[in-house]
């Protein structure tokens, strides 16, 4: 992920060669369905691509400077808790709606728009993912996760008045596009093993945090676990000083 230098010097070189207006065309070529704002995608933010945080960091700087503290606070908090607290939502979701609903990721664009033959199949994935996570941190660290977490997330049905779904070759095209951008900010073999794609709140923290504190992850996760939000609350305020 970027820290500041890299990330302006990176978001720089992508206004100057139009990788931005390619990531719109890849939203454009999608099928064009209303949110109707269940929230589902809220509850459990997908993995974005870093051109896609670039974007969005852009977004945040220039047209939310009232809501940058709450954001900053609440990717912090995210960090260290996406896996530990059931009840965790995006923080870009608000009272009034997503925040950065314009240039929300591909992933969010996507809830609603796979059959649910498709979704369950991706879902299965995630799970067995986490799943495994979690009985590693088990084994390693004594840490037990909240059994909710470990769950399947329910379909979004927004496409089910008859919208065009996209369909797995489909799908497979529009990643492999989103991911080329990718590489022409980075080397093309850490894209390609996944190495570009977290969360927005995961890719905003690795940026406001400084190793150290990032390095206190399991130790906030363990605290958080044990019923305290001390060191939780130390590390999400200093988050929240840092200036876009």
């Amino acid at each position: 992920m970027l820290g500041v230098n890299e990330l302006y010097s990176s978001l720089i070189y992508a206004e100057n060669n139009g990788l931005l207006r390619d990531l719109e065309r890849i939203y454009l070529d999608m099928p064009d369905r209303e949110c109707r704002d269940c929230e589902l995608c809220c509850q459990n933010p997908p993995a974005a691509s870093l051109l896609e945080y670039l974007n969005v960091y852009r977004y945040i700087r220039d047209k939310l400077p009232e809501k940058q503290e709450a954001i900053l606070r609440g990717a912090a908090e995210f960090f260290f808790l996406e896996l530990a607290d059931p009840e965790l939502k995006c923080p870009f979701r608000a009272a009034e709606g997503c925040l950065i609903a314009p240039v929300r990721p591909f992933g969010c664009r996507l809830f609603g728009l796979l059959s649910e033959e498709d979704y369950a199949k991706r879902e299965q994935e995630r799970v067995r993912h986490v799943n495994a996570l979690a009985d590693f941190l088990q084994a390693e660290y004594g840490i037990g996760l909240p059994e909710a977490v470990l769950q399947s997330r329910p379909y979004c049905g927004r496409n089910r008045d008859g919208g065009r779904e996209i369909t797995a070759d489909e799908l497979t095209d529009l990643e492999m596009r989103l991911l080329a951008l990718d590489t022409s900010i980075v080397v093309p073999e850490r894209v390609f093993r996944g190495g570009t794609l977290a969360p927005l709140p995961v890719h905003l923290a690795m940026t406001v945090l400084n190793a150290g504190v990032r390095g206190k992850r399991l130790e906030v996760v363990r605290q958080f676990l044990s019923g305290s939000r001390e060191l939780l609350e130390k590390y999400a305020g200093r988050a929240a000083g840092y200036r876009f």
